[in-house]
């Protein structure tokens, strides 16, 4: 098989993956951030009371504005947060311990999973299987901008396309068992 017959087939996957990120997005939108805030805190740390939540979403808040110097949000108040943990309960996303501490139920543990686009493994995914997502996710974060530019754009760069779609294939290629 060509080059010329695999591209197609790429580009048809990274469309693909375009598409379901957004997908993604416009039901994290309709879910709320503080909700999605503590399915996230719970699905990282595990059981959690409330302030331990809030100091989780704090902290992560903090790293973020690091990174992110236009993102501000502020730490949860408890009269946000806690309102938010009963109707999660009532939901059935999160159960409170008697211990005081929230966990995730299975359902919770769904829409965290659809919402980050997890697979279902994701505990048991180790630190390069991490950084293996995050590369491709940054690959086709590329790919979908490029698309995007008109091709008389482009066509000057053709040659270095090409060169990235062979280095592609042949990593996928590597993949295949003996056969």
């Amino acid at each position: 098989m060509s080059i010329h017959e695999v591209q197609p087939k790429m580009w048809d996957t990274f469309k693909n993956l375009h598409r379901d990120f957004h997908e993604r997005m416009e039901q994290m939108q309709k879910f709320g951030g503080l909700r999605i805030l503590i399915l996230h805190v719970l699905d990282e740390h595990g059981p959690r009371n409330g302030v331990e939540i809030m100091d989780a979403i704090q902290a992560h808040q903090e790293s973020c504005k690091m990174s992110h110097k236009r993102y501000k949000t502020p730490r949860p108040s408890p009269g946000s947060l806690y309102p938010m943990l009963k109707k999660m309960v009532d939901e059935g996303l999160v159960t409170k311990g008697e211990d005081g501490k929230y966990s995730l139920t299975e359902k919770g543990q769904k829409i965290i999973d659809k919402l980050s686009g997890h697979l279902g493994y994701h505990h048991k995914m180790d630190r390069g299987e991490y950084s293996i997502r995050k590369a491709l996710n940054e690959i086709e974060g590329y790919i979908s901008y490029l698309e995007d530019i008109k091709e008389e754009k482009l066509a000057s760069h053709e040659e270095i396309i090409g060169e990235l779609a062979e280095r592609l294939y042949a990593v996928k290629k590597s993949l295949k068992k003996d056969e």
